[in-house]
Parts: C-alpha cells; sequence; structure tokens
C-alpha cells in the first residue's frame, strides 16, 4: 500500500482542510480508521471500498465519490480488489460553512461536486496514478478555495472549536464552555448534539485523541506517560480511552500504524 500526504498552501484553505491523501491499494484489504475529528471527502479514480454498516451488520458499497463524517467510533472498509483514490480531510470547523447544513442527517447523499466541479476531478484525477503520486496542491486550493467562497461562515462553530481546543490540555466542563458562548449548559448541549452529533464531552475527547496520538505517531521517542500533558488523569487513564475508542491499547495501536498518519491501521 503507499500512501502520499501533502498539507495545503492557501491559508484560506489550510483553514479548513488539513491534509491531502493519494492512497494506492492493489489487493484485497481490511482497514480501520481511527476517530480523528475529521470529515472525510473521497474520491475514487480506480476500484472502490466496502463501508462497514452498523445497521444492517454487513459491508455496503461506498460508491465512486462521498463524504465519511467525524465520529468518536473506529470505522471498518473493506478493498475488495485494489483502489486508487484522492481523499481530503476536512476540519471541523467546515461544518460552519452553509455548504455542509445538515450534512449529519444526509452525508450519505452529499454532493461532492459542490466541493471539487466535475471538470476539476478528472484533470486533477487524471495526473495522479501509480506511476506519477505527485499531488496537485496547488490546483486542488485553487478549485477547493474558489468553491468555498460561494458559502457564508457561521462564525459559532469556528468558535467552539477553538474553545475545545484550547482546553484539551486540561479539565473539561461543559459550563464553562456554555458560559464563554454565552448559551445555557442545556442548550449548549442541544446545539453541539445537533451540529457534530456528539455530546460536548465526546466532541472534546475526541478532539483530544486525535492531537495526542498524532503527537506519539510523529515522535517515537515520546512515552505514553507523555498523554498526561493532555489532560488524562493518568496512564491507565490513556489507556483505557484508547480501547473504548479503537478497541486497541496504546501499544496495540500504535503497532499497527505503518502508514505515515495517525488514524489508519491494517485489520
Amino acid at each position: 500500500m503507499i500512501l502520499i500526504e501533502e498539507r495545503p498552501k492557501l491559508p484560506a484553505v489550510s483553514k479548513y482542510v488539513d491534509r491531502y491523501q493519494f492512497f494506492i491499494i492493489s489487493e484485497p484489504a481490511f482497514l480501520k480508521t481511527i476517530p480523528n475529528a475529521k470529515i472525510e471527502c473521497y474520491f475514487v479514480k480506480k476500484g472502490g471500498f466496502h463501508q462497514w454498516d452498523v445497521d444492517s451488520e454487513s459491508f455496503i458499497w461506498a460508491g465512486s465519490s462521498g463524504i465519511l463524517p467525524a465520529t468518536n467510533q473506529a470505522s471498518f472498509y473493506h478493498i475488495p480488489s485494489c483502489l486508487v483514490c484522492l481523499n481530503i480531510k476536512l476540519n471541523l470547523n467546515i461544518l460552519g460553512l452553509s455548504l455542509f447544513n445538515g450534512l449529519l442527517t444526509n452525508w450519505q447523499s452529499f454532493d461532492t461536486s459542490k466541493l471539487i466541479p466535475p471538470t476539476a476531478r478528472e484533470n486533477i484525477l487524471s495526473e495522479l496514478s501509480e506511476r506519477n503520486t505527485a499531488i496537485q496542491v496547488d490546483a486542488l486550493d485553487s478549485t477547493i478555495g474558489h468553491s468555498l467562497d460561494k458559502f457564508s461562515v457561521d462564525e459559532k462553530i469556528d468558535r467552539v472549536i477553538s474553545l475545545i481546543e484550547s482546553s484539551i490540555t486540561g479539565k473539561f466542563k461543559v459550563a464553562e464552555l456554555a458560559g464563554s458562548m454565552h448559551m445555557s449548559e442545556k442548550s449548549m448541549e442541544r446545539w453541539i448534539r445537533k451540529e457534530f452529533n456528539l455530546a460536548p464531552k465526546e466532541l472534546w475527547q475526541v478532539i483530544r485523541f486525535q492531537n495526542v496520538s498524532r503527537k506519539l505517531k510523529n515522535r517515537p521517542n515520546m512515552k505514553f506517560i507523555d498523554a498526561l500533558e493532555f489532560g488524562y488523569y493518568d496512564q491507565s487513564h490513556f489507556i483505557k480511552e484508547c480501547r473504548k475508542m479503537t478497541s486497541y491499547s496504546p501499544k496495540e495501536l500504535f503497532s499497527k500504524m505503518k502508514l505515515p498518519t495517525n488514524d489508519i491501521v491494517f485489520e
């Protein structure tokens, strides 16, 4: 398996886009994605994949393009033969753009052409192949930046994400977050569940876990005890939360992360 990653260059795009990824998988595989506080937008050039559906307890075909919402649970995928795919990791604050209104209720039918129009998508994908793995960052930045400019912004989403990110190394209290947002605690609970499909504390836990897993993945000499910098009570607390989100202990999880990313493992 080959995974190429690039970061956007334009500040207006990097505000909403975390990374561009290009996957080349040449044989059948099972993948598990770890909660990462990101929304995934994918475009398949060759092959395809199935996503595990909890309701039907079976794998369902994911289609040639689509959106995968952020969650606090691990997700499973099956590549039956091969996959050549461009994936765009979107930051949660992109939910503040009117383009993504109601995403949680219709993500299966989200129109990805509003983010990258068909002609631009074909041009970008045509340049990507097993022989040419260079991602056209400038073209993607230009296309996505132009698309996002068309939509209005709800600054409330930006603010709550910023407040949560600033509190990941300390104790989290919904009442304090609600006060900073000039909302009652109950109104804050309802609003965050509506926008993110998670309770406030669940959202905070996902954002915190994404941050600590990225740090641990990118610093091989870092020990799990260093996770305490992120507000875990002790090492056993971190192990318990890691198992809850991924079904693995931290040691098992990071031993399975063979790719240059902190949120995918092979099963």
